[in-house]
């Protein structure tokens, strides 16, 4: 080798032991002459010289915690030909600590013993402190996420496990970590078997490695899962060794089982609410159905048809468009899917269903899936078009009420006229009537008291249409009522030539009194008008009968007239249905019976009829039974009568001329009484205001403002407090009269004016100011 060549190699050599923080020595172990590199003398802590330390000297720079191994190993490597290798520490003079890989060939001399020692020392340590820092930050890593490592040596089946190991398995530091005992001790005996079948398949994966979960049984008895991952492989030294880690998963198992349950539940909750879920997947095209959904279009779950087949089955033609469009309007730009619509089921039968649903999306916000829920809402739609019904049926029947209310005060106002004079006319004993006058004028009242009675039927029925008809029910005596009745029904039987016979009735009813006289005098007239002409009988009676399971009574007219068919029997009730009678020319409107039966329904009562054609008929009206009332004594005829009563000033508010004229008239028949008039609403206040009257009768339409007005003008005058007033009105429907009562009238006169109660009332109001 030429100088330049050996010079290059020591070059090389300084470089290498340098940079790559190793020293060289050499020691012959028979004569103890030993040769360090400048590099050893710094490694342990001495300045480069010509001679190394002492064997003593150099001992004494090794870690104290492994000075006995490295003299030990020095020793016995010293007596072996061949390469060894250890690890030590040393300690430099400042105290650092530093970690010594050192490489040693002990060669023989020519009679083959150990001559010559030759070695390097690797100072590794900054990679040890490297790995020691990256160990600490996994370690810090794995305690973190909570995640277990370990390794098993698998010929000594020796495990060795980070700190995470310990506190997943509730263990102690010091617990032998034995593989197969571990098993036997820690994981679930129901799972025992599954596990060790998991290891063999490991041994067979060798590095592809296995995943699995299983339960372990702390020492304090506590159930966890954990879930594990390992694989094999083979050091270079041939020995196989499992590495892998652990984590506990318990939590999220349980958080999983409960979604699970809560899914479960859920589904549950739908089917049994009747609510279908769906979802449709966007990149697949494809939908998913509960149950619940197919039955909501009348189709069994199975029954083999595709949810494509469904929907065309199903499905209104005329809402597939709408459908299809908002679907598209969700799919593509995320709105939230919102509708209604019909299905046909496969019976015919329609029905509606709601749908809701919502998009969605990917972690970049691309829309992926449409979800939402079905519900039928089938009855809703019904209620919500009843309700549509029943808002336009009280809206018809508000309107008819106000036109019937407008006409009945158009055709009272000039009615109030004809029977006011009509009456008058009759009942003026200074001027009388007598001949062919007398009689005219009657046809006049008779006339005119039919269209009252039509007017009335014709109020009485859109009450009852309508429900609003108001009852005062209370005991009343039947037999007066029917006196009542047969006093101004006995022109109409004297001239139709049919006798009326009454038993003797000892009868209290409850019922409404007017509402009574109303029913009987129906029947009464009814019998009177389809009887036989000259020589018809009509027979009333009662007797005692259960009424709705309790005491009652029943009312019984009959008559041995025409009698009524089976065939018109069926539609006895219609209003307006007259069983052509008025092709006979008998007078009515056929509103009269349909009144009475609701009449009779509303008091709790019943009603039958038995009749035979051209033998007559018999209508029977039962009601409860009435104690009758304890009354007081009578008060003598002569405190009520006029002459006793206090002088009444009235006021009449009233625009139209020919009703103020008929009432100062009528008020003539009472001289003690004086009577104010008034043409409007502020003349009228004016004047109640100055001459401070007992009495302001008022009607309810005046030319400025309304009696209502009046009313809220004149209440509140100190000098009016004792006030009555009343009001005189051609409006007769029970709305009105309800309102005005209820806006602090004292009580409603309806037009035409009824001359006796106009006058008792007028009476009564004396007595009570005497």
């Amino acid at each position: 080798m030429t100088e330049g060549k050996v010079r290059w190699l020591a070059e090389m050599l300084h470089l290498a032991q340098e940079f790559g923080r190793m020293a060289v020595f050499e020691r012959n172990l028979r004569t103890g002459e030993a040769h360090w590199s400048p590099q050893m003398f710094r490694l342990f802590g001495f300045e480069p010289g010509e001679q190394p330390p002492s064997s003593e000297e150099a001992i004494a720079r090794v870690h104290p915690d492994d000075r006995e191994r490295a003299v030990h190993l020095a020793a016995r490597f010293s007596k072996v030909p061949g390469l060894h290798e250890h690890r030590y520490r040393l300690v430099d003079a400042q105290g650092g600590i530093r970690e010594i890989h050192s490489l040693v060939d002990v060669r023989a001399g020519a009679d083959g013993q150990p001559e010559l020692m030759l070695g390097v020392n690797i100072d590794d340590t900054d990679v040890i402190r490297s790995m020691r820092a990256q160990e600490q930050r996994i370690d810090m890593i794995t305690r973190a996420a909570g995640v277990g490592v370990w390794t098993i040596d698998i010929e000594s089946d020796r495990a060795e496990w980070n700190d995470e190991m310990f506190r997943i398995y509730g263990l102690p530091q010091d617990t032998p970590l034995v593989a197969n005992a571990l098993l036997e001790r820690v994981v679930h005996p129901d799972d025992r078997a599954r596990v060790r079948g998991q290891r063999e398949l490991a041994a067979k994966a060798g590095k592809e490695g296995v995943q699995f979960d299983f339960r372990i049984v702390r020492p304090d008895g506590q159930v966890r899962w954990v879930s594990n991952w390992s694989r094999r492989e083979q050091s270079p030294d041939g020995r196989l060794t499992a590495y892998g880690v652990t984590m506990d998963v318990t939590e999220r198992l349980e958080a999983l089982a409960r979604v699970r349950a809560l899914n479960e539940r859920a589904m549950l909750v739908a089917d049994s609410a009747g609510i279908g879920v769906w979802e449709r997947d966007l990149s697949t095209r494809t939908s998913v159905w509960n149950g619940q959904m197919y039955r909501l279009r009348g189709v069994s779950p199975d029954s083999g048809m595709t949810l494509e087949e469904v929907r065309r089955a199903t499905h209104h033609p005329e809402d597939a468009p709408e459908l299809d469009r908002k679907f598209v309007d969700a799919e593509l730009h995320g709105i939230d899917y919102d509708h209604e619509f019909r299905v046909v089921w496969p019976d015919g039968s329609l029905h509606w269903l709601a749908s809701r649903g919502v998009a969605r999306r990917d972690d970049s916000g691309r829309i992926v899936a449409l979800s939402g829920v079905n519900w039928d809402i089938t009855e809703h739609k019904r209620a919500e078009q009843a309700l549509r019904e029943k808002a336009s049926a009280e809206q018809a029947n508000r309107a008819k009420s106000e036109f019937l209310s407008r006409m009945s005060h158009e055709l009272r106002t000039p009615l109030n006229a004809v029977l006011g004079f009509a009456q008058m006319v009759l009942r003026d004993d200074a001027a009388p009537l007598a001949g062919p006058q007398l009689e005219r004028v009657r046809h006049i009242e008779a006339a005119g008291l039919h269209l009252m009675s039509l007017i009335d039927d014709v109020l009485d029925l859109a009450s009852v249409e309508s429900n609003r008809l108001k009852l005062d029910v209370q005991a009343v005596d039947l037999q007066a009522v029917v006196d009542d009745v047969l006093r101004w029904t006995q022109q109409q039987a004297q001239a139709a030539g049919v006798t009326v016979q009454v038993e003797r009735i000892r009868a209290w009813v409850q019922a409404d009194p007017g509402r009574l006289r109303q029913i009987v005098a129906n029947l009464v007239t009814n019998a009177i008008k389809f009887n036989r002409p000259q020589g018809g009988q009509v027979w009333i009676g009662a007797q005692p009968y259960p009424v709705q399971d309790a005491d009652g009574w029943q009312l019984r007219v009959r008559d041995n007239g025409r009698g009524i068919s089976e065939a018109h029997r069926q539609h006895l009730f219609e209003p307006f249905n007259r069983l052509g009678a008025d092709r006979d020319g008998i007078a009515g409107t056929g509103i009269g019976l349909a009144i009475v039966r609701h009449l009779v329904e509303r008091m709790a009562g019943t009603i039958e009829v038995r009749s035979t054609e051209g033998a007559g008929s018999e209508f029977r009206v039962g009601l409860p039974a009435a104690a009758a009332p304890v009354r007081p004594d009578p008060t003598p005829a002569a405190a009520l009568a006029p002459a006793g009563a206090a002088p009444l000033l009235v006021l009449y508010i009233e625009d139209n001329a020919v009703n103020a004229l008929l009432v100062s008239q009528l008020m003539a028949l009472r001289p003690q009484m004086r009577l104010l008039s008034a043409g409007d609403g502020a003349s009228g206040v004016a004047t109640a205001i100055e001459q401070r009257p007992d009495v302001v009768l008022v009607d309810m339409q005046l030319p400025d403002f309304d009696g209502y007005e009046v009313l809220r003008r004149l209440r509140d005058e100190p000098g009016l407090a004792d006030c009555a007033f009343i009001a005189l009105s051609a409006s007769a429907m029970p709305d009105d009269i309800q309102r005005a009562l209820s806006a602090g009238f004292s009580d409603y006169w309806t037009k035409p004016i009824d001359f006796e109660r106009f006058l008792e009332g007028l009476d009564a109001l004396a007595v009570r100011r005497s």
